[in-house]
């Protein structure tokens, strides 16, 4: 049985190879920005992504990040999206559940909580998709 995909969308590439490498047991493809992450998801077609919502041209903001997580959800809404993010600003957990994100996990990242909530995302996926 080959290893579920996870595409990891985020422009700090410490924070990439950090999640490739402590996300065992799971396909691993990167993106740095919404457009690479885009083209990663038509070409693999993750069930699981993680996505920082600080992505270029708007790092600072999360403009890119929810543009992001919205195409993605219209493609294919059954994707379960883990948003792992520093922009701990008023509602945007509340704003990304709200959009269709599985989980909201702020940064900084302890590997061993954020597997489990992709974990559970995979098993969400896994029990929606059997039906």
């Amino acid at each position: 049985m080959t290893n579920p995909k996870i595409l990891i969308v985020d422009d700090d590439e410490g924070m990439r190879t950090q999640l490739k490498w402590g996300l065992e047991g799971y396909d691993v493809i990167t993106a740095d920005s919404r457009l690479h992450a885009i083209e990663q998801f038509e070409l693999h077609h993750p069930p699981l992504v993680t996505l920082d919502l600080g992505l270029p041209p708007d790092a600072e903001g999360t403009t890119e990040g929810f543009a992001t997580l919205k195409e993605i959800l219209q493609k294919a809404p059954d994707t379960k999206i883990v948003i792992v993010s520093g922009s701990e600003g008023v509602g945007n957990a509340e704003l990304a559940r709200s959009n269709g994100a599985f989980e909201y996990y702020p940064k900084p990242v302890e590997l061993d909580r954020l597997q489990r909530v992709i974990e559970q995302a995979y098993a969400d996926y896994q029990a929606n998709s059997n039906k």
